[in-house]
């Protein structure tokens, strides 16, 4: 029954805005008013500050990460528990409490998930991939889509 406790607080770290966060307190801004509309560090990355974005990337990446790598790997949760662990920070960015319910696409959260899972090992793949991605294509879309 202690893994419920886990799937709960793993929900509530995904769901914490560090991007709107950040925005306002570093920004004075919604960060939510550039690009997509969506409270990430894409638009973070947009509002002009590149340092604050990638900070905003680490937070997202970080809340979703860490208690799925707690939870597998210091806890030794297996099978359906840890399923519900892992999907947990991903709908809480999705459908977060702090901002009505109304989140961003959660894909720093999903690589947090796969980092939490692999410890690197199948996400450093991706996360190559999307830079090239991103260096090569002039749409974010299509280079996390890469």
């Amino acid at each position: 029954m202690g893994w419920i406790a886990i799937v709960l607080g793993s929900f509530l770290c995904g769901s914490l805005p560090f991007s709107v966060w950040l925005g306002k307190l570093f920004l004075n801004e919604d960060v939510r008013n550039y690009g997509d509309g969506n409270p990430g560090a894409a638009n973070v990355f947009r509002s002009g500050s590149k340092v604050l974005g990638l900070l905003a990337l680490i937070l997202d990446v970080s809340k979703a990460a860490v208690p799925v790598g707690l939870s597998y790997y210091n806890l030794g949760i297996r099978g359906i528990p840890m399923i519900l662990i892992a999907i947990a920070p991903i709908l809480g960015h999705v459908f977060s409490p702090f901002l009505r319910f109304r989140g961003g696409k959660a894909i720093a959260a999903t690589l947090g998930v796969w980092i939490g899972l692999t410890i690197w090992r199948a996400s450093s793949v991706g996360v190559i991939g999307t830079v090239l991605g991103i260096i090569l294509m002039t749409r974010a879309g299509w280079a996390v889509m890469l």
